[in-house]
């Protein structure tokens, strides 16, 4: 069912970030937690990191906030998938791109822009924003892997999601400090 709405304005927008605080992030249950962190608290934290480093990095903030909120936006008409359930990398990228267009595009003109505006960039990798934001969705996957532990989760299994080996020098020292 699509959360989207043909009228013009936020609704669609609205709703889709709606659903996202349902969708449960579903790689988890590979390590066996049952109470999965959700997709909206995923790109929240997010958010909240890329502020902090976008200021420590003297990049543009508000950019930045917006990539990660919207980051996994498509995944309310999509659903979080994992690696083993996409019938190819490339299929779920355009998947998702069409998606975000979709729910982007009843948005008033000034919003629409500067929304597809950031989601073109993240999605091209065409900034030093964007570049940033994927390696903040790998750093937050990192801190709830480090979560899931402290809570008693199994540790042979949570260490497929240990980004270490993915992250910057920098991030990689808030990981470890964390």
């Amino acid at each position: 069912m699509s959360v989207r709405s043909s009228a013009k304005g936020p609704s669609g927008l609205f709703r889709a970030v709606a659903m996202l605080k349902e969708i449960r992030r579903k790689g988890w249950s590979k390590a066996d937690i049952r109470d999965q962190e959700s997709v909206a608290d995923h790109s929240f934290r997010m958010a909240i990191i890329g502020a902090f480093l976008s200021e420590e990095l003297k990049l543009d903030p508000a950019k930045i906030m917006r990539m990660c909120l919207i980051h996994d936006l498509a995944e309310s008409e999509i659903g979080d998938l994992t690696p083993e359930e996409k019938t190819s990398e490339k299929a779920h990228r355009q998947e998702e791109d069409r998606v975000s267009r979709a729910i982007f595009s009843t948005l008033p003109d000034r919003e629409r822009k500067v929304f597809l505006r950031d989601w073109t960039e993240l999605f091209e990798m065409k900034s030093r924003e964007a570049k940033l934001v994927w390696q903040i969705d790998k750093l937050e996957m990192g801190l709830t892997m480090k979560d899931y532990l402290r809570a008693g989760g199994n540790r042979a299994k949570l260490a497929e999601f240990n980004p270490s080996s993915h992250l910057t020098r920098e991030l990689k020292a808030i990981l470890e400090g964390y």
